[in-house]
């Protein structure tokens, strides 16, 4: 009878504790019970009158609006704080990583919101001068987001209606693209390692690059948005855009998003390469000793039996 009675015991605390419906957990509730406010705490949120909210929301003098019991008990509260909102604010400016996002001051380019394809290296110098000699991120200086592709790349093919959009996008930003397969010594400069790669440059000087997984006209602006400053908007326009759209026009150029079948001669020059030095390698090898020796063996032993 006892054991029956400790089990429905459990079982009720264990219902009050687990129940959403009613606010019988957390600090507040066994605080306000040992202190012996047990009838004064109302755990449905109800039962207070307008007076007594008023009355609750005016601190006294020499009194903070927040008590000690707030603070311990700020997951278990049903309602916005302030600090909840200033928690929400910090958590927003802070990047996927937990850091807060690298910003700086960007000169505004006069643009026509169209992207720059980059096709010499003299290009590349041009767009990439910084503004004046200081190179920090707190001075304002010349931004540019470069997008590093190639032709035969199935993904840069996908990519390419977004990031043209984009630079219509952003008409007071220099938005560029560069083929990597022309301009090996840049991907080694720039620690290029897979396509496409979206950089982000100021001053000359590379910042940060896109890794969001999703490349979406939508993620793209937040990336340059949040690193910038730079709103959206289009050209001939003051107004910021809330939500980027897409035209016609940005499936047809100036990137291109078909992919360009071509023959690579150098992968058939190293494909040679890598098989005459594995035969090579092989030839100077015991096994290679032995397989010669076993097929004269049987040539030997072959020839003897057709002259017996």
């Amino acid at each position: 009878m006892n054991m029956r009675i400790k089990h429905i015991f459990t079982s009720i605390i264990v219902a009050i504790h687990c129940c959403s419906a009613f606010r019988f957990s957390g600090l507040e509730f066994y605080s306000h019970f040992i202190n012996g406010d047990f009838l004064d705490y109302r755990p449905f949120g109800g039962g207070s009158s307008k007076s007594d909210d008023v009355q609750q929301s005016m601190p006294s003098i020499g009194q903070s609006p927040n008590s000690f019991l707030d603070f311990i008990t700020f997951k278990d509260k049903q309602y916005c704080s302030i600090y909840e909102e200033q928690a929400q604010e910090a958590e927003d400016s802070k990047s996927a990583d937990g850091k807060r996002p690298l910003k700086v001051k960007c000169i505004p380019a006069k643009g026509n919101g169209t992207l720059q394809i980059i096709t010499s290296l003299k290009e590349v110098i041009s767009v990439l001068a910084p503004h004046g000699n200081s190179t920090k991120r707190t001075t304002a200086g010349n931004c540019v987001i470069m997008l590093f592709y190639t032709k035969t790349c199935i993904h840069s093919a996908f990519m390419a209606p977004h990031y043209n959009a984009l630079a219509r996008h952003f008409p007071d930003l220099k938005v560029t693209a560069i083929d990597a397969f022309n301009f090996h010594s840049l991907n080694t400069e720039f620690g290029i390692v897979g396509l496409p790669t979206i950089m982000f440059f100021h001053q000359g000087r590379p910042l940060v690059k896109f890794n969001e997984t999703e490349i979406t006209l939508e993620t793209l602006v937040k990336f340059v948005t949040k690193h910038s400053g730079v709103e959206p908007r289009l050209v001939n326009h003051k107004m910021t855009i809330n939500v980027p759209h897409y035209i016609s026009e940005d499936f047809k150029g100036p990137l291109s998003n078909k992919v360009e079948k071509k023959t690579d001669y150098w992968l058939y020059v190293a494909w040679s390469f890598i098989i005459v030095c594995s035969c090579y390698y092989f030839s100077k090898s015991v096994y290679y000793v032995q397989m010669i020796e076993t097929i004269k063996r049987n040539w030997r032993e072959s020839g003897a039996h057709h002259r017996s």
